[in-house]
């Protein structure tokens, strides 16, 4: 028998909306196949090319990546809510649709991942996949020896409970130092909330680096794609399949 893939997925890659769009437009009859409106949610590999949107055939697009430098004072979300802004209104406007991967806090800067791919976004954000996310923080407060060793092992901060990370100082001042910190779970304001119970204050929060990728030397409001060759050899790294081969 052959296998059935779900079409709210094959539209959401095809870059035409998100999923919760498409399941939408799926029950309106604006899609068809074969110039017949298709109500079903599954569909098979045969039928992809096949696939209409109000009249029009949708295109299967290859995967693409992008590095942004995600500047201090923008959220990350859509949504501008008490007069903040979101990092989507300084993106270039000749960039395609786009999700970001995980999210920074609006104090904190460095690098988000953007991608036209949902799947390798799931992919990258899911704890079980240990993705590691590599950090540097400037603190003040008391930072000496051994403080963070236990870290590694995991701690539960205010009834929550965070998963092994690694913390290593850089410096060795009285009240300003600088840390390495890598994290694999991303829990909402993980780093802030951890460095507070060590009665830390973060004055600067940056991430460098998710999985293979790294911000390099991009400055803030910066963005680069990553060339398919080298993007080809990320993915492999990280053991992810391309999401657009459908079969």
């Amino acid at each position: 028998m052959e296998k059935k893939i779900r079409l709210a997925k094959i539209i959401c890659h095809s870059g035409h909306c998100s999923r919760t769009e498409a399941e939408k437009i799926i029950k309106m009859g604006r899609v068809t196949i074969d110039d017949n409106p298709y109500q079903e949610f599954t569909i098979s590999n045969s039928q992809i090319g096949r696939i209409k949107i109000d009249g029009k055939l949708i295109q299967k697009l290859s995967l693409k990546v992008w590095c942004f430098y995600k500047p201090e004072g923008f959220v990350c979300s859509t949504r501008e809510q008490y007069g903040q802004k979101s990092f989507f209104r300084i993106l270039p406007k000749e960039l395609p649709r786009v999700v970001s991967v995980g999210r920074l806090d609006i104090e904190s800067e460095g690098l988000l991942i953007l991608t036209n791919s949902p799947e390798l976004s799931n992919f990258l954000e899911r704890p079980e996949n240990k993705i590691e996310r590599k950090y540097i923080v400037n603190v003040s407060g008391e930072v000496y020896g051994n403080r963070f060793e236990s870290l590694k092992n995991g701690i539960t901060v205010k009834g929550i409970r965070y998963k092994g990370l690694k913390v290593k100082n850089l410096t060795n001042h009285k009240n300003n130092n600088i840390l390495e910190i890598k994290i694999y779970e991303g829990k909402n304001r993980e780093i802030r909330k951890i460095l507070s119970y060590f009665k830390l204050t973060v004055k600067l929060l940056k991430r460098t680096h998710y999985g293979p990728f790294s911000i390099k030397k991009l400055n803030p409001g910066g963005i680069t794609e990553i060339k398919d060759s080298k993007l080809k050899k990320y993915l492999e790294k990280i053991d992810f399949k391309d999401a657009n081969n459908f079969g």
